[in-house]
């Protein structure tokens, strides 16, 4: 995205500070807009609200309570933060200034988010093979991601060797894989 076309989508919220646009699930930065006067490092920045959103997620797994549509609201002394993950692929975080009314703050920001789903690049992920989502979505959900697809693998009989390339399974074996990954994460089905 160009610098002027998240310009454009924030120049006219008062009380705005920064927005930076975080790239899943490696967080590291995508965009980013500073006031002329903020002197936060885009990048790092960045990279803890990746991994902020991650842990809410766990956080709100382990309660039970997890939700696709969810966002952290931090208020603090100086700043309060809106991060909101629009995307598999993004996290967009504003920080607005700590005076500025929550309830305008949230409005700016449900605006802002419908202007820039138009400008992020939409990853379609009916051109990648289905097992290779199933794969992401559980690495990415699965509350102990280092052991999840061996999990998979036990509960499926499919080879871990193979669920690591899971673009080459079969077409019964993406099927017992999905199933598996189902029953892992608690979930009747995929939403991909």
């Amino acid at each position: 995205m160009s610098d002027r076309n998240l310009e454009r989508v924030v120049e006219e919220i008062p009380s705005l500070r920064a927005v930076f646009i975080t790239a899943m699930p490696d967080c590291l930065l995508y965009d980013s807009w500073l006031k002329a006067d903020e002197t936060w490092t885009s990048e790092e920045v960045a990279s803890y609200f990746g991994d902020l959103i991650r842990a809410n997620r766990e956080g709100l797994k382990a309660l039970r309570a997890w939700s696709s549509e969810m966002q952290v609201t931090i208020e603090s002394t100086d700043v309060l933060l809106v991060l909101r993950e629009v995307s598999a692929d993004f996290v967009v975080s504003f920080a607005f200034a700590r005076n500025a009314p929550l309830g305008m703050v949230r409005l700016h920001v449900k605006r802002a988010l419908a202007l820039l789903d138009e400008l992020l690049p939409k990853i379609r992920p009916e051109e990648r093979p289905r097992a290779l989502r199933i794969s992401e979505f559980l690495t990415r959900y699965a509350p102990d991601a280092h052991t999840a697809l061996k999990r998979a693998a036990l509960r499926s009989g499919v080879p871990v060797e193979l669920l690591e390339r899971p673009e080459h399974l079969s077409v019964q074996q993406v099927e017992q894989f999905e199933r598996s990954v189902c029953a892992i994460l608690g979930l009747d089905t995929l939403s991909l």
